[in-house]
C-alpha cells in the first residue's frame, strides 16, 4: 500500500473507520454505518459530478463485514490483497 500500511488500514475498518484511497486512477471512499441496528461497510467511487455506489455489506454476525470487503473481487475482478500494492491511502 502506498503512504500507509494495509493491516492498520484494515484494522481501522473493523471500527467503522472511514477510508479514502485512490486505485487505478479512481477515487474510492469507505466507510462504516448500521442497517437496522447491524454494522455495515459501504463504498463508493468518488468522482464528478456525483458519487458512484460501488460495493455494500451487512453483517451477518453483529461485526463490519471487513472480510467479505476484503475477499469480494470489486476491483476489476480482483479483490483487495490483490491489488493492495496499488492502492494509495490518501486524507480525502
Amino acid at each position: 500500500m502506498i503512504n500507509g500500511n494495509a493491516g492498520e488500514f484494515i484494522d481501522g475498518l473493523y471500527y467503522g473507520d472511514e477510508r479514502f484511497f485512490l486505485y487505478d486512477e479512481r477515487k474510492y471512499f469507505i466507510q462504516g454505518y448500521y442497517v437496522d441496528g447491524k454494522p455495515a461497510l459501504i463504498m463508493y467511487i468518488l468522482e464528478p459530478p456525483d458519487n458512484e455506489f460501488k460495493w455494500e455489506s451487512i453483517s451477518k454476525n453483529n461485526s463490519y463485514p471487513v472480510e467479505e470487503f476484503e475477499n469480494a473481487e470489486i476491483f476489476n475482478n480482483k479483490s483487495f490483497w490483490n491489488i493492495e500494492r496499488e492502492i494509495e491511502w490518501v486524507d480525502c
